[in-house]
């Protein structure tokens, strides 16, 4: 029996995170500024145009003032308030959205085996708006949206694993947890034994993710199909 077979072979639950994980949140960046950059436009400016100042802007950062950055480049006042409804909208469009299909095939291929869960942190509206878009509803056993039990329970919180654990009927060292971000995704599961698995997916939003302490997955993949 090789070394990964011996992680594996007691797994009855496979848990993934959503994004960077399931689907590039690049596409719903994108499909964000789409949202925005037609509201931006109001028949004055061309939304295209909008759209690439409003890329050009998060990939020059800070990501946390793009509109903001948008709004002075095009005359306008980036008055708070405006700045707000923008950042409402970008939230709260139907983001368009699907899964690849080597990630669909995967997951089919896995729940034919396992029971599968999704814990996701998140404003609740834009993570709902999300599994909607990807049509995940009806395809994991147990979805978890952590900000419905309150913000102090988002990652590293071990609280969302024990719930899912549980409501999968599984104890923690048969449940393997799928994500990206060591600073953290995995703290929680490896406290608990969940078996860790971080996903490296090439299209991922640049980030520097220092790990946590004991932050780091024990196993990494570059894709899902890996799994």
């Amino acid at each position: 029996m090789t070394s990964l077979s011996i992680l594996t072979h007691n797994i009855q639950a496979v848990v993934f995170d959503l994004d960077d994980t399931l689907y590039p949140e690049l596409r719903y960046v994108r499909s964000g500024f789409r949202a925005v950059a037609a509201r931006m436009a109001q028949g004055d400016f061309d939304t295209d145009r909008i759209f690439e100042m409003l890329w050009r802007a998060f990939e020059a950062g800070p990501r946390d003032r793009v509109f903001n950055t948008v709004l002075q480049q095009l005359g306008r006042a980036d008055d708070p308030q405006i700045v707000a409804e923008l950042v409402g909208l970008y939230r709260c469009h139907r983001p368009t959205l699907q899964l690849e299909p080597q990630v669909l095939d995967t997951v089919e291929r896995l729940h034919q085996k396992y029971k599968l869960g999704l814990i996701t942190d998140g404003y609740l509206p834009t993570q709902r708006l999300k599994v909607e878009a990807l049509r995940l509803e009806n395809t994991f056993d147990h979805i978890i949206y952590t900000e419905e039990l309150g913000r102090e329970f988002w990652k590293p919180s071990p609280r969302p694993f024990e719930l899912m654990a549980e409501t999968l009927g599984c104890r923690h060292s048969q449940c393997a947890y799928i994500a990206d971000n060591p600073a953290k995704d995995f703290v929680a599961p490896n406290q608990l034994g969940w078996l860790t698995i971080q996903l490296l997916r090439p299209d991922r939003i640049p980030r520097e993710m220092v790990p946590a302490p004991a932050g780091n997955a024990r196993i990494t993949i570059e894709n899902i199909t890996e799994l």
